[in-house]
């Protein structure tokens, strides 16, 4: 049963490689219409009969090969992990930024990356003096908060309402060699986001509380200094990609590369080496 399994995957592994070698080749078999030449009605056909490839996936091969045939890096990139692994940052990638993206695919997941570039594509938290904020309100309070914003002091007093709306009892901090947080702890910090993820650009639910100080560092599992995240802006701060992560998160920005100066930076690279190794 066991070499049947490793056979299986064996196969499998072989199979992935030279289909992401097939879809590699698509683009200069397009321009020279070899599927013409070999007496194939088109592309989709001379693709699905020889790879298995369906007429979606030759249209989306083509499409990111445009993107990324006159960037190395990214075309590196794709031959080992495939056209799939670089397909979200093939429309925001430039001649000159291709290296920087290359190197995200490498080291991201494949869900991390696309939110990285989401939030990219958002606009930095933090960076803008203002910003337009949708909410859903019933008519009544609706009608009461549009009165209420013609006030010349709205956002003095709406800043102070949030303040007081925020202080709340919490539990003590911990000073433990353990690295479970309490059940009161978690609670606590849950509430605040409504089991949300606490990034301002995101409302994927949150499954991992993270320590904004790093708790190797601390010993602490301080309220404070725990926030809940998504799994993926949960991996774009422990690859450091977050300014001001000590901060409440609207106050967040993204970053290009990590701060190697800052102590969090060597905590990081050893949870990212745990993490793949």
């Amino acid at each position: 049963m066991k070499n049947i399994h490793a056979e299986f995957v064996k196969y499998g592994k072989n199979a992935k490689y030279w289909l992401r070698r097939c879809e590699m080749l698509l683009p200069e078999i397009a321009r020279e219409e070899i599927w013409k030449k070999k007496r194939f009605s088109s592309i989709y056909e001379y693709a699905a009969k020889l790879a298995g490839m369906n007429h979606e996936k030759v249209n989306e091969c083509l499409r990111i090969m445009k993107h990324i045939e006159d960037k190395p890096e990214l075309l590196e990139v794709a031959e080992k992990k495939g056209l799939g692994a670089v397909r979200p940052v093939a429309t925001i990638a430039t001649k000159e930024t291709a290296k920087l993206w290359a190197e995200k695919v490498e080291v991201m997941s494949k869900h991390t990356l696309i939110t990285y570039v989401r939030d990219c594509k958002i606009g930095r938290p933090g960076t803008a003096d203002e910003q337009e904020v949708t909410i859903k309100l019933n008519s009544k309070l609706a009608k009461r908060f549009e009165a209420f914003k013609k006030r010349a002091d709205f956002e003095i007093l709406l800043e102070k309402f949030m303040d007081e709306v925020e202080v709340q009892p919490k539990p003590e901090p911990v000073k433990t060699d353990s690295p479970y947080i309490s059940v009161a702890i978690k609670k606590h910090v849950a509430t605040k986001t409504n089991g949300i993820c606490a990034h301002p650009d995101c409302n994927k639910p949150a499954v991992e509380f993270h320590h904004t100080k790093r708790f190797s560092l601390t010993n602490e599992h301080h309220p404070d200094n725990i926030t809940h995240l998504c799994k993926a802006h949960h991996d774009l701060c422990h690859l450091g990609l977050i300014a001001n992560e000590e901060k409440q998160p609207y106050e967040w920005q993204l970053l290009t590369f990590p701060d190697q100066t800052n102590p969090k930076y060597e905590v990081d690279k050893m949870v990212q080496a745990y993490k793949t190794g």
